[in-house]
């Protein structure tokens, strides 16, 4: 099929029109050669609001005849306005009309029209601005001018339906015998000891804002707010932002001045700004002295790869996508998803070799198998050691030792909280694969080391839909590192009484990620929707603490402190299960401004927000009714939902309140005598835990200290809390006033007001 150019096209068209006894006088109309603006090119209009006339061009051909019938398409090429059309076909005369209007944001406007078959181009420009005044902004907010200060600007602005800055406003006090203003907003004093408005007006808008005047002897609270006076390890929530007036009678005092941002949103950002009046230096506080343990703190030398296991479980995410994430698909009988599967599964014998596929950088395709012994069976575990790894490591009866650990600790534990896993190779139990390939994942040197995972490919069948996935290896199972005294392996050392240790902590976390897994794809019918990043992790992490209650013979609500680690079953139990939590914690305390327990995205768990979720989920329970702790962790695992809807469902409430009674607790637990329980960490008393005996270390908690009328700024990520320590000075007032952004605090800031001491 040939194909006609532009020219041709039209010269057929005209030759037609002859033949069929057309009018030969008529002009014969060409394709579009030209195109010209009948409207003007440069234009000014308000912002957010249609050009008047809009847009006119003609389009003609080359010898300047009107072409009817072409496509005319208008495009915005600066700013963020529209035109309707976008594509305007010519009337008989040649001309294509469209509205244009102007973006919200005041400035240059451009649209570009265009023909096809016409190579150049016009440009329409217009400048948008400012409509009229919708809203005044006054800033600073409530000035105060103290016995010293005689002046203070005033800046005012005049704003838009869309925020842009229109006619400036005017400034008048209402009292001038107070004070005056000059048009520049320059308050002067002309009398103290008491307070005026300043009115701006700007067009049919006005504003307000106080100006309060103090006299020598006034309180620097005159006019603003009542003073109040704390006792010890009191709490006062809701603050507002327009003032908050402390009063001491007690010398030294210290209060804490507390902003959280309760965004409802997991990636916002905001800023606070906060200024205090009256603020007496703060003086250090008396180090809190910890019992000194007679038993030392051992932990073990190696730091979880954290990364490594964030890496495993979003393959798992992309995958599930990938491979069908619909949960009908999960919802056949175990029986028809593994064909292998008997009705009655033989348990392999000691001393069987087994085939499995130890990747972990591929999921389904590219398996990588190695030869594993059977070396132990327990009633829970099938122990498998790989027969390449380096020599000198567990003996059977060790190995058996660890598989009887599982029977009797990890396995009840994570089972009573979070529900049985599924039995894919109806076996009735995990399968632990000891095996060089988790130690070959560590560099030489490296300071985070793999120390084992699940992945929850093993549990996709290997041959039928959903899947297939080939590399699957068709069970409950772990990877786990094993001891190499020799440093066989990237020349890294790992003895066997330190891999026993880490083997145990590592099982009881990987547990709670297979259980959950494993109940979604194929108990609870969510197929592979599975949990949000942040929560598994914080789920995992409570795992871990539910198994150190167990062999430390402590309880939760407790108030653990630096004083039982004296006590070397506890220190043993807390080495193995606990440590890293409250590693974790310790770098959430160093950043809970950008920081927070709910992750900025469903992938988000980095060691901060690990420390911080663990910690906020233990507060959870610990604030639950008696006796429901379970029920939270079971109704978390057991859901068809993820990340906030899922702790919403678990609660029966949203978790906000509660997130901002943790944010508080934070700074408040175990810091001073007297503190309301619902600001407390009923478990742990983490300022001695972490900063163990005397002052050698201190405890990593961040906090700001407020100066004398200074303004102190914090920007504040979703759900992150600023805490901002001050003094009084005996028998005087101090106000706290706050501002987010210049403007006065939306409800989303959150303030609260604590005395420590």
């Amino acid at each position: 099929m040939r194909f006609l150019s532009h020219k041709t096209w039209w010269a057929l068209l005209a030759t037609a029109a002859l033949s069929c006894g057309g009018d030969s006088t008529s002009p014969v109309v060409g394709p579009p050669a030209r195109l010209n603006a009948i409207s003007d090119g440069n234009r000014s209009g308000t912002a957010g609001e249609p050009i008047p006339g809009g847009i006119v061009v003609k389009v003609s051909d080359a010898s300047g005849h009107a072409v009817t019938g072409a496509s005319v398409a208008f495009a915005v090429t600066v700013g963020n306005g529209s035109t309707s059309p976008r594509i305007a076909v010519t009337d008989a005369k040649g001309e294509a009309t469209a509205t244009w209007s102007l973006g919200t944001i005041a400035g240059v406007n451009e649209v570009v029209a265009s023909v096809s078959g016409v190579t150049s181009q016009l440009h329409f420009s217009a400048t948008g601005t400012a409509g009229a005044v919708a809203s005044i902004t006054i800033t600073p907010q409530n000035p105060r001018l103290l016995v010293n200060v005689d002046t203070v600007r005033l800046t005012a602005r005049g704003l838009d339906a869309f925020g842009n800055v229109a006619a400036p406003p005017s400034l008048a006090p209402r009292d001038p015998t107070l004070i005056s203003v000059d048009p520049s907003g320059l308050v002067h004093v002309l009398r103290r000891g008491a307070g005026t408005y300043v009115i701006a007006t700007a067009g049919a808008k006005t504003d307000s804002v106080l100006i309060t005047v103090l006299a020598p002897g006034q309180s620097i609270c005159t006019g603003a707010a009542d003073a109040t006076e704390l006792s010890v390890g009191q709490v006062v929530t809701d603050v507002s932002g327009q003032g908050f007036c402390v009063h001491a009678t007690a010398s030294n005092t210290e209060y804490a001045f507390i902003p959280y941002y309760n965004a409802g949103t997991p990636n916002a950002s905001t800023r606070v700004e906060v200024r205090g009046f009256g603020i007496a230096p703060l003086s250090l506080p008396s180090p809190i002295v910890f019992p000194v343990p007679s038993t030392p703190q051992t932990p073990p030398s190696l730091v979880p790869n954290d990364a490594f296991e964030s890496q495993l479980r979003m393959r798992e995410r992309t995958e599930a996508a990938i491979r069908l994430a619909d949960p009908t698909s999960w919802r056949r009988p175990l029986r028809d998803l593994f064909p292998s599967r008997a009705a009655t599964t033989a348990v392999p014998a000691i001393g069987d070799l087994l085939q499995l596929n130890s990747s972990s950088s591929n999921f389904c395709d590219n398996p990588t198998y190695r030869t594993g012994r059977v070396v132990a069976i327990t009633d829970k575990a099938i122990v498998v050691a790989d027969t390449s790894n380096p020599s000198g490591g567990f003996t059977d009866e060790e190995y058996r030792s660890i598989g009887v650990t599982f029977d009797t600790l990890v396995d009840p534990v994570d089972r009573a909280a979070f529900g049985a896993p599924s039995d894919v190779d109806n076996n009735g139990r995990a399968l632990m694969f000891f095996t060089r390939a988790v130690n070959e994942l560590t560099p030489s040197g490296a300071s985070g080391v793999t120390l084992g995972f699940f992945y929850a490919r093993d549990l996709y069948p290997k041959t039928t839909a959903p899947g297939p996935c080939v590399g699957s290896n068709a069970a409950e199972m772990f990877y786990l590192h094993v001891p190499d005294t020799g440093g066989t392996v990237n020349g890294n050392k790992r003895s066997k009484a330190l891999v026993t240790t880490l083997t145990n902590g590592t099982v009881a976390h990987e547990y709670q990620h297979l259980i959950n897994a494993s109940r979604r794809m194929y108990v609870n019918g969510a197929g592979t929707n599975f949990e949000e990043r942040w929560l598994d992790e914080g789920l995992a992490h409570v795992a871990e603490e539910l198994n150190f209650f167990h062999a430390s013979g402590k309880s939760p609500r407790s108030n653990i402190d630096a004083s039982s680690f004296a006590d070397p079953v506890f220190a043993s139990a807390y080495s193995t299960y606990a440590l890293n939590n409250t590693r974790r914690y310790a770098q959430y305390l160093a950043r809970t401004e950008s920081q927070a327990p709910i992750g900025f995205d469903s992938f988000d768990d980095d060691l901060s927000t690990r420390g911080a979720i663990w910690n906020f989920l233990r507060f959870t329970a610990d604030h639950s009714a008696p006796g429901a702790e379970s029920a939270l962790w079971f109704n978390l695992v057991n859901s068809k939902t993820t990340g906030i809807a899922n702790l919403t469902a678990a609660l029966g409430t949203t978790p906000y309140a509660l997130l901002r009674d943790w944010a508080i607790s934070v700074f408040a637990d175990d810091n001073a005598t007297g503190l309301d329980a619902r600001f407390q960490q009923m478990s742990w008393n983490l300022r001695s835990v972490l900063t163990g005996a005397g002052t050698s270390t201190p405890f990593p908690l961040v906090t700001r200290t407020l100066a004398d009328g200074s303004t102190t700024t914090s920007t504040l990520t979703s759900y992150g809390v600023s805490f901002m320590r001050f003094s009084v000075a005996s028998g005087q007032d101090a106000l706290i006033t706050v501002t987010s952004n210049g403007l006065q605090v939306p409800p989303t800031i959150q303030l609260a007001v604590m005395r420590v001491r």
